[in-house]
């Protein structure tokens, strides 16, 4: 007789009997009996409940107008992005809002990550916003309305206040949408869904009179309740049958404990032990001669043996996973070398093919007794410069030394360098603009952030070179999240084409250029614990941003 029949049989009759016992008891010493008076009085309860809810809709809908029309004239470009999300949680903190978002064509703009349920036209009752996630364990009061002069839809949400009645639950087919989790179990409340009368439910050794319908026709199912009358239920009749119940439960337990134990719990905790062991990395199979493996005539006996099995097999795939992954990792480390390689060997290979050409020439002249020419020798020290600025780079962006951080006012700092930078006569017929940088102190290293503005600046004279009118701008901002970002502007060609490898080492566009200056401004950047990024704009704008922690 295998394992399962057995379980099913016991079952089977533990819950005839109980079920039998407990409901010729519970009918006897209870005496469920319900009044024509319930009825009015659970559907005053309802009516309150609904009332509620309407009037804080109606609240709602009444927020929903004025917030729409604080956010009419917010733009959700990418340029201004930033700025209308700033405003909208100042708006939710302010408001004590839930959820705030704006949908345009159809797509979520300021959560697209979390997508919200199809809610065109939200009930007066708590719906729930996501099938997954923390908005899906309840329900929320939704309202929706166009935003003046777009075709955005505005959707703000707020937990309804709370119920002072004795019992009330809201539920829908995925759970709890209003209550306590806790007192209404989702599986308890399967049973009220059907059932269009009054019922009796006990919680916590009180009686509550409850009554459950639906809000419409396809809504969620509205349950209240109050404590009934204790004149209901006599005292003796309470303790009868709580004394009736619990011998009845202690002797059902124990027959159940000691079936189970025997014949179920045993030979599973010795599994357990074994899955346990398994991971934890150590790959052991269940000996044979152990229990549940001799149990060969029921169920758990074949979970065993296939335990055993899955335990060899994976045994085996983790060795070979183990020198495939060997494998791979050496290989990479060959790939990246050999990148590196080529592009040091890209990179100082023109210097060194002058420095030859130019020593051969002046080798020549001299063989024929010939003055040597200056520009050959320049050329050489040129070359050689050149080499060395390469080599140079290399090391530094090898080294990538912590930075050592104090607090610097930032807007005079950067005024300082980039006006120290900007007075060098490359930058003459470049127009400078400086903008509005915040008067704020930042944690940074002045030496690494002074390569920064040096690095981008110097590239943004390098973009502008064939520009009709060339120009570079500075720019900043703070945003609500601590950090300060700092924006360098040029009107040049931009970098279209590799754009995905501009801070990649060895990486450039630049005839003369190393390739490591955007990877040096990144390594200092991210060890402020910020980040650096490029865009290209439509105007024909190049911008170079990166992110400061502000004090």
């Amino acid at each position: 007789m295998g394992i399962r029949f057995k379980i099913g049989l016991g079952f089977a009759l533990m819950i005839v009997l109980l079920t039998s016992v407990i409901s010729y008891w519970g009918a006897r010493t209870l005496g469920f009996s319900l009044e024509s008076s319930d009825l009015g009085k659970l559907s005053a309860l309802r009516s309150e409940v609904v009332e509620a809810w309407k009037d804080e809709h109606q609240s709602l809908a009444s927020l929903t107008s004025e917030v729409g029309a604080a956010l009419a004239d917010l733009d959700f470009s990418e340029s201004g992005f930033e700025s209308a999300i700033a405003v909208v949680e100042k708006i939710k903190r302010h408001l004590s809002l839930d959820w705030l978002e704006i949908i345009r064509d159809g797509r979520q703009q300021i959560n697209p990550s979390i997508k919200l349920n199809a809610i065109e036209h939200p009930p007066f009752w708590p719906v729930r916003l996501t099938n997954a996630g923390p908005l899906s364990n309840r329900g929320y009061l939704v309202d929706s309305a166009t935003i003046p002069g777009k075709k955005d839809l505005l959707i703000i949400v707020r937990k309804p206040r709370f119920l002072s009645i004795p019992m009330a639950c809201l539920w829908d087919n995925r759970g709890i949408l209003e209550g306590d989790p806790r007192t209404f179990p989702p599986e308890s409340l399967i049973p009220y869904e059907n059932l269009q009368e009054t019922q009796q439910r006990l919680h916590k050794g009180r009686l509550f009179r409850v009554r459950t319908e639906r809000l419409d026709e396809i809504g969620p199912y509205l349950m209240v309740g109050y404590e009934a009358d204790v004149t209901t239920i006599s005292r003796m009749g309470v303790n009868e049958f709580m004394v009736q119940l619990t011998i009845l439960e202690v002797i059902g337990l124990l027959i159940l404990g000691y079936f189970l134990g025997r014949r179920l719990f045993g030979p599973l905790e010795k599994l357990k032990f074994a899955i346990d062991r398994v991971a934890k990395g150590n790959w052991q199979e269940i000996p044979a001669t152990e229990a549940p493996i001799n149990e060969k005539r029921d169920e758990i006996g074949a979970l065993a043996r296939s335990f055993n099995h899955m335990v060899r097999e994976l045994s085996n795939a983790q060795e070979r996973l183990i020198q495939v992954q060997k494998e791979l990792l050496l290989k990479e480390k060959m790939a990246a070398l050999g990148r590196f390689s080529a592009g040091v060997a890209h990179e100082i290979n023109n210097p060194l093919g002058t420095i030859l050409v130019s020593a051969g020439i002046a080798k020549e002249a001299l063989d024929k007794q010939r003055p040597v020419e200056e520009e050959d020798l320049e050329a050489i020290i040129e070359e050689t410069k050149r080499c060395k600025n390469i080599v140079e780079s290399l090391l530094r962006y090898a080294h990538n030394k912590p930075p050592r951080l104090q607090p610097i006012s930032l807007k005079h700092f950067v005024e300082t360098e980039a006006g120290i930078i900007l007075e060098k006569s490359a930058y003459k017929n470049i127009k400078y603009t400086m903008e509005a940088i915040p008067e704020t102190v930042a944690m940074i290293d002045p030496l690494g952030i002074g390569q920064v503005l040096r690095n981008l600046l110097e590239n943004a004279k390098d973009a502008v070179q064939n520009a009709a009118h060339p120009e570079i701008k500075i720019s900043g901002c703070l945003v609500d999240n601590g950090f300060t970002i700092l924006t360098i502007w040029d009107n040049g060609e931009g970098f279209d084409g590799v754009a995905e490898h501009l801070f990649e080492p060895l990486a450039t566009t630049k005839p003369q250029g190393t390739g490591l200056g955007l990877a040096i401004c990144q390594s200092i950047i991210e060890g402020h614990g910020g980040r650096i990024w490029a865009e290209r704009h439509n105007d024909g704008w190049t911008l170079f941003h990166f992110s400061l922690r502000a004090c």
